[in-house]
Parts: structure tokens; sequence; C-alpha cells
């Protein structure tokens, strides 16, 4: 399970109403931060690849702003630890992820069949299948056999919802050391 790297911008109580706005409608008043590559919740720093990408990204659909190399990334978005999150992505772990220096993991996340939308924090509640209880405090989910498990009832429970059908889980580690 070789990662990928991102780079998104934050979601936290730093967004001022917008945070707000979120934690009310979700009810997940726990959360401290979202880290995810939610497109809607923390937008990608990419917006048009240059030439430099190509050379470190992802060549595959919905990948290419996925990057190989996380120096590369973070050279690349000028990265400011207050205001961005470079995230090490493992997809469709089997094991807990390995540690990457300079890396903390942070838990599981699931996305839509897009890759797009976190399951978990921006579709609405699935009460039936967990609960805010089951959230660390980043949105995610801590244990690969419960986040598996749920991302297994969803997608059986909801096969015909678009973004429920094909979910996944992703491992998601967070950069945190200096700049």
């Amino acid at each position: 399970m070789i990662p990928v790297f991102v780079a998104c911008q934050k979601f936290d109580p730093s967004c001022g109403d917008a945070w707000s706005s979120y934690i009310k409608w979700s009810g997940f008043y726990h959360i401290q931060e979202i880290v995810s590559t939610d497109i809607m919740l923390c937008p990608s720093l990419i917006s048009t690849l240059v030439d430099e990408d190509w050379n470190f990204n992802i060549h595959a659909d919905n990948r290419l702003h996925c990057f190989h190399n996380y120096e590369y990334l973070k050279r690349r978005i000028r990265y400011d630890a207050s205001r961005h999150n470079i995230l090490a992505l493992t997809e469709r772990p089997t094991h807990v992820p390995a540690a990457i220096d300079g890396f903390a993991f942070c838990g599981y996340d699931i996305l839509d069949s897009d890759d797009a939308i976190s399951v978990l924090v921006n579709c609405g509640m699935f009460p039936s299948i967990y609960t805010a209880a089951d959230l660390n405090q980043f949105g995610l989910v801590d244990d690969l056999d419960r986040v598996t498990n749920i991302a297994e009832t969803i997608r059986d429970t909801y096969p015909d919802d678009h973004h429920c059908r094909n979910c996944h889980v992703f491992g998601i580690a967070r950069y945190t050391a200096a700049t």
C-alpha cells in the first residue's frame, strides 16, 4: 500500500461562519477540524496543473491532483501549516498504513464513488449505520475494521445512491513536520 499525497485547504473553526454553519448542520459538535479530501469542505489547493506537475502527479482519472512526492507538493503550494493540509492517502487499506516520517495518522475516511465527497461527514447522516461517536476529532474513524464495516453497510443499504454504491475507505495521515 503506497500512499499518494494531496494538498487541501484546512476546514476548522478559523473558517468562521462556514465552520459554524457546518457544525450546526452536521451535529458533529466534538469535531475540531475536518481532515479530508472532500472537495466541498477541504478543496484541493491545486486548481490548475503546471508542466512540472506531470513529473510528480498520478497519471490516472480522478488522480491528477494526487502526487508521488510530498516535498514537491509542499513547494508547489507554498505550504502554510495554518491554512493547508498535506495528506498521505492509502486507498482501500487492508491493514493500518505504515508510518511515514513527518506525518501523523489521523484515521479513516469513506469517500463516495467519485472520490470527491466524504460519506462520513458530508452526505448527511446514516444513523442506523454509524453515529457521531464513531468519528474522532478530525471527522474520521479510528478503527479499520469499524470503518470497513460502515462502508460495506452503506454500499449494501444504498446500492442505488450514486455517492454510496462504490464508496470506499482511505487511510489519512497529515503532514506535521516543521516547514
